[in-house]
């Protein structure tokens, strides 16, 4: 079923049709949950291994598990380095980096130091954000191919100056995406923070909007501003959406 959705880059208006299959293919379907046991999580990746989302996040101790699972499909494995507040020091994060590769991650959301980017302390941000993207470039995933980083500001605790200060940065350094949220800041993915992440990225880093996206409204509203990776917990119901609501 198909759905017109209108981005707007670069000084004109451009229509899409995005169908379900579409949106399976921009979403990366998670569960960071502490409160569930492997059992959960375990039937939670074979269930969602079959759904052709692109992107499956698990916490690191179960990246394993779903890299069995998904190795055989199209679906990659995901997880995170200092989530959700990003405080760990660049040898712990770097150290974190091989061990979620080691075991078959083949993307990664990482938290940028944010306390560094407020306070202006260029260097440690910069050398961080550096030193992963040249670790994860002497690697190769379970796939043999480039290892794709995506490093998450949390933008409800930054002003507009910090925000694009984030991304010039990151694109400068080669990190894959510049992600919104974690979900567990203020508030999640906005459209204002996407187009800004958008309008910074002048094409050079892609924009991964994640934070309280529950519906296919959510989504297509992200994607539209500029999204083209969307991280949510609630991919299957998205996706229930395209079966059963009727375009709008």
């Amino acid at each position: 079923m198909d759905c017109r959705v209108t981005e707007f880059f670069a000084g004109f208006t451009m229509t899409m049709n995005l169908t379900g299959e579409d949106a399976a293919a921009m979403i990366d379907q998670t569960l960071l949950r502490p409160d569930l046991p492997e059992t959960t999580y375990k039937q939670w990746i074979i269930e969602n291994s079959t759904r052709k989302f692109k992107t499956l996040f698990v916490p690191p101790a179960y990246v394993s598990l779903a890299s069995m699972f998904c190795v055989e499909t199209d679906t990659l494995v995901g997880s995170v380095i200092s989530f959700p507040l990003g405080f760990d020091v660049r040898k712990t994060k770097i150290q974190a980096l091989k061990d979620l590769i080691d075991r078959g991650a083949e993307e990664i959301d990482f938290v940028v130091n944010i306390s560094m980017l407020k306070s202006g302390v260029d260097g440690e941000f910069k050398g961080e954000i550096m030193d992963l993207r040249a670790y994860a470039d002497s690697r190769k995933s379970i796939r043999n191919e480039r290892i794709v980083l995506k490093a998450i500001i949390e933008c409800c605790y930054l002003n507009e100056t910090e925000k694009r200060w984030a991304v010039e940065h990151l694109a400068i350094a080669g990190i894959d995406f510049v992600k919104t949220s974690t979900g567990l800041g203020t508030h999640g993915a906005t459209v204002a923070d996407v187009q800004l992440l958008k309008a910074s990225a002048h094409g050079r880093i892609a924009v991964k909007a994640s934070g309280g996206i529950k519906t296919r409204r959510d989504l297509e509203q992200l994607v539209a501003a500029g999204a083209t990776r969307i991280g949510t917990s609630a991919g299957a119901d998205i996706l229930a959406e395209y079966l059963t609501i009727p375009d709008f």
